[in-house]
C-alpha cells in the first residue's frame, strides 16, 4: 500500500488519556473521534510526550497557564520536545509532510493558541525551519455525551 507521506503531530493524551489529571479524562483510553478522524484523513501520528506527566508525575496537581509558565517548566519541555524535532526533522528530509499538530483546547500546556508546551514546540520547529501550517484542538469537555469533533484552526 502506498504511504500518505502526511504526519499529524499529535497532544500524547489524546493518544493516551490514562496521562490526564484525575477528573478530566475524555474517553477511557484513546479519544475515538480523534482517532477515526484523523485515519480517514490518511495521516500517520508523531505522538508528542505529555509534559506534565514528565515534569509532576501521574498524582500531579490541576494547574494552570500562568502556574506551568515557569522557566523551569519550559526548559524542560524544550529538552523532551528534541527526540521529536529530530524525527519530524527526518520525516521533512525524506520527503513527508509535517502536515499539522492536534492539541486540547484549554489545556495550560497543549492548546495549540495558548499552552506552554505548544509555544515552545512552535518556537523549536520554527528555529529548525518547520512551520506548522495548520492546527486543531479537541474541545474541552467532560460531558459524557459529548461526541469529541476536531476543529480547525487556522
Amino acid at each position: 500500500m502506498q504511504r500518505s507521506k502526511k504526519i499529524l503531530i499529535v497532544s500524547h493524551c489524546i493518544l493516551n488519556q490514562n496521562t490526564v489529571i484525575e477528573n478530566e479524562a475524555r474517553a477511557a483510553g484513546a479519544v475515538h473521534s480523534a482517532i477515526v478522524w484523523a485515519m480517514k484523513e490518511g495521516y500517520g501520528f508523531l505522538q508528542l510526550p505529555c509534559p506534565e506527566f514528565t515534569f509532576l508525575g501521574l498524582n500531579r496537581p490541576s494547574m494552570t497557564y500562568e502556574e506551568y509558565n515557569t522557566t523551569e517548566y519550559r526548559e524542560h519541555c524544550r529538552e523532551i520536545l528534541k527526540p521529536i524535532l529530530q524525527q519530524a526533522k527526518d520525516y521533512v528530509h525524506n520527503d513527508y509532510e509535517i502536515t499539522g499538530l492536534l492539541g486540547i483546547q484549554s489545556s495550560p500546556s497543549c492548546d495549540p493558541t495558548r499552552g506552554i508546551f505548544m509555544e515552545e514546540l512552535t518556537a523549536l520547529f520554527a528555529e529548525n525551519g518547520i512551520h506548522l501550517q495548520t492546527l486543531w484542538y479537541l474541545p474541552n469537555t467532560n460531558d459524557p455525551q459529548f461526541k469529541s469533533d476536531v476543529h480547525f484552526i487556522k
